[in-house]
């Protein structure tokens, strides 16, 4: 008797929903927005980049169980009023904030309450080394009231300005090399990136500079392929920061207070690339080699929070703004 040893063909693999992110993020409330110290969770965020890079509905829920075995339960204290002189910028106060924004998505609706929460929250983009601008952009992609409160307090509770002055504008090239010029601050070895971006904007001569951007309706994407090129050529772990935090700002841009790019991103450009030690890259080395469907098919096979949240933003910045160092950054970060 003849056997059919013909391969059983493969079960379709479930997509994930919105449907599955909004209940994960739900559940996601229970933790807290760090852990270890000072680590930011970056579960809600890669939860959503999954979804929108088409990724299963088991691997969403297999990459969400492995996170949750490092992040920390949120303290179930009862928060107190925010106020906003004395919380903004303070870690203990995650809890008020998530009260305070929640109400004011309740009472005004969501596009009202974020853009009035921007107007607060912009001029310190840098906080936590981006990641409550992140958190917030992909809380928006989500379309979930509690993940962009949660994101929003992130950012509040850990709010950080960095000086500046007015002074003449620079092109884009002048001002990198009037940064890359400065003295460089006492730096210990394996402080946080926040903490490397405080040192540099506490530095002599960096509120002169940072500042100086000149600013026009490319300024947003000149920097997001300043980092995108500069990550391809150094594979730097803070630049990568600044281009996803890039991708968010471009997600926030209809509730920006004005038109023009607020002038805190860019000084915590200025901070993030000075604090990342890398040569700052206006081209590229080498052209990308693979296609879209292969780099996401990549992407969301692994385990690094980090790659997953690259190749989103990158491939969502290719979208809007074509250019080939999109892909050459995430080939950059996927160990082929």
């Amino acid at each position: 008797m003849l056997m059919n040893t013909a391969a059983t063909p493969a079960t379709p693999a479930t997509p994930a929903t919105l449907a599955q992110l909004h209940h994960l993020l739900d559940a996601g409330q229970a933790w807290s927005a760090t852990y270890r110290g000072r680590m930011s969770n970056h579960l809600p965020m890669v939860q959503q980049a999954l979804l929108e890079l088409g990724a299963s509905a088991e691997r969403l829920q297999a990459f969400t169980e492995a996170e949750e075995t490092h992040l920390e339960p949120r303290d179930p204290a009862r928060p107190s009023p925010v106020d906003v002189a004395r919380d903004l910028g303070r870690p203990y106060s995650d809890v008020a904030w998530r009260t305070h924004f929640a109400g004011r998505i309740a009472k005004l609706g969501s596009p009202a309450a974020l853009r009035e929460a921007l107007a607060l929250l912009l001029p310190g983009t840098g906080a936590i080394a981006f990641h409550g601008l992140i958190r917030t952009g992909h809380a928006v992609l989500a379309g979930h009231d509690g993940e962009l409160a949660a994101g929003l307090a992130h950012w509040a509770s850990h709010f950080m300005p960095l000086p500046t002055a007015d002074e003449a504008p620079l092109a884009l090239a002048d001002w990198l090399q009037a940064l890359t010029s400065l003295p460089r601050p006492a730096d210990p070895a394996g402080r946080f990136i926040t903490d490397r971006m405080q040192a540099w904007g506490d530095a002599a001569g960096f509120a002169t500079i940072a500042g100086r951007l000149q600013h026009g309706p490319d300024t947003l994407r000149d920097l997001a392929l300043l980092a995108a090129r500069t990550y391809a050529a150094t594979g730097n772990f803070t630049v990568l920061h600044l281009l996803t935090a890039s991708h968010a700002m471009s997600v926030l841009q209809p509730w920006w207070p004005a038109p023009e790019l607020p002038r805190g991103f860019s000084v915590a450009a200025a901070a993030g690339l000075l604090a990342s030690g890398a040569v700052p890259s206006f081209g590229l080395d080498d052209l990308p080699c693979r296609p879209w469907p292969v780099l996401i098919t990549a992407a969301c096979e692994q385990d690094d929070a980090h790659v997953i949240k690259l190749t989103h933003a990158a491939w969502r910045l290719d979208r809007r703004w074509p250019d080939p160092a999109w892909r050459r950054a995430v080939e950059r970060a996927i160990p082929f």
